[in-house]
Parts: C-alpha cells; structure tokens; sequence
C-alpha cells in the first residue's frame, strides 16, 4: 500500500477514485491522500454490508454526496459533486460487477447507471472507473459487448454494456481515451493468464467526461500493473476547463 499511495501522490492529482476498497483500508487511504492535499473523501462503505469491497473518492476540494443509484449492489457506484475553482464537477466512480460472479446484477448495474446519467444537467460531469466492458474494439471503432455469454438475454446485455460505453456520448459523456487516441491505440488495463496458459485481455477501465472539461491528456498507467501494484492499469486524466460554469 505505501508504493501505491507513492504512486500516486508523484501524479499530483486534484481527484482520486478508487475501487475494491475495504473498511481496513479506507482510514488508511483517507490518511495517505490526505497527506497530499485531498483533504475531502467519501465512501460508498456504510452500504457495502455484508459485501466487503466499496469505492472511495478523494478531492483537493469540499465534497458533498449524490444519491446512490437504483442498483442491487449501490456501493458500487459513488456520485460526488466536487467544489472545485471553476465551478461544480459532478464526479461518478464505478465498479460495474463482473458477470460470472454476479448474474443480471451487471446488466442491472449498468442500466441503473445509464438512467442516473443519460439527462441533461448544469454541472459538468465526469464517469470513471472499471466498467468491465467491452470484450474487444477493432481499429475501425467497432465495439463487441460480453453479450454472446448470455444467449438467452443477449440483446438486454448488449444493450446494457453499451448504453454506458457509447450511449452516453449522446449525453455529453464521451470516451475520452478514443477521443483523444483514436481506436489504433490496442491499450489493454486488464489481463488475466490462464493455466492452460491462454492469456483474456480486455480494455475495461475508462474515464467519460463532458466535452467543456477540455481534456488535453489520458492514458494508462500500465506499469502499476506490471508491477503488481495493482489487477488493473489505473486512468489518468488531464482537464483544463477554460470558463467558469
């Protein structure tokens, strides 16, 4: 844990989201990014139980909390409203359970947060986290869903994972990674090998934001994960709003 807060803390950054959180960690978390000038966090812990993993997010500005979606697990998702200097940044941080796990609670999951999110607001809004979708986008921005798992609900699961991914843009939360890289960038953020030593890697951590946050940067930081810091390579996003809202 002290390399990751290391890590971290050499970022600089004025937000963090993190998930998989557990109640021995989060005292622990608050007091390290603390340290480093977010002195504001929530969590989603008080409603985890009896699961054990919430999100987290802490900020260098005051934070108040949003209403939790309508899902079967809502620490899952944790939605912020962020004071910052050029005026309210509504933050949503996402763990979208993985299916095999899980059932319909994934499609669940991602058709609650697509209600939350797909409305016009005031604020300007930001969605990151691990999505866990999609299973495969081809150079030419073709996007396949992990749908086809789920042959008797095929066209709810594809339905569900997209909405998130590519129905939000309608929204004004696009993918900022392809916005700014294109679809020639084959970034993975997940790998898992197998015994029969057959290697699943999938793109599943994303950050969405509104298009007047002018982001000027994101990418992976593959190389917590390659160090074992970290299952997933974390996102780093950069965002240089120019006017007040």
């Amino acid at each position: 844990m002290d390399r990751q807060a290391e890590g971290v803390a050499r970022r600089e950054p004025d937000i963090v989201c993190l998930q998989e959180v557990r109640a021995s960690t989060a005292p622990w978390w608050r007091a390290a990014l603390a340290r480093i000038g977010l002195e504001f966090a929530l969590d989603t812990g008080e409603v985890a139980a009896p699961r054990r993993l919430f999100n987290l997010t802490a900020c260098r500005w005051e934070l108040n909390p949003l209403p939790g979606i309508l899902a079967p697990q809502p620490e899952r998702v944790l939605g912020v409203v962020a004071e910052a200097p050029w005026g309210q940044l509504e933050v949503w941080n996402a763990h979208i359970p993985p299916a095999p796990s899980n059932g319909v609670i994934k499609a669940q999951t991602c058709e609650a947060l697509y209600a939350e999110l797909a409305r016009s607001g005031t604020r300007r809004r930001i969605l990151c986290g691990d999505l866990n979708t999609p299973r495969y986008e081809s150079e030419r921005g073709e996007v396949e869903t992990f749908a086809s798992n789920h042959p008797f609900e095929e066209e709810r699961w594809d339905n569900a994972e997209r909405s998130l991914l590519l129905g939000l843009a309608e929204w004004d939360l696009a993918d900022v990674f392809r916005s700014l890289n294109g679809y020639g960038r084959r970034d993975v953020s997940w790998v898992f090998h197998t015994r029969a030593r057959r290697k699943a890697a999938h793109r599943l951590d994303h950050v969405l934001a509104a298009s007047e946050l002018n982001a000027t940067y994101c990418d992976y930081v593959h190389e917590w994960r390659e160090a074992g810091l970290s299952d997933h390579s974390a996102m780093e996003a950069i965002f240089e709003p120019d006017r007040l809202l």
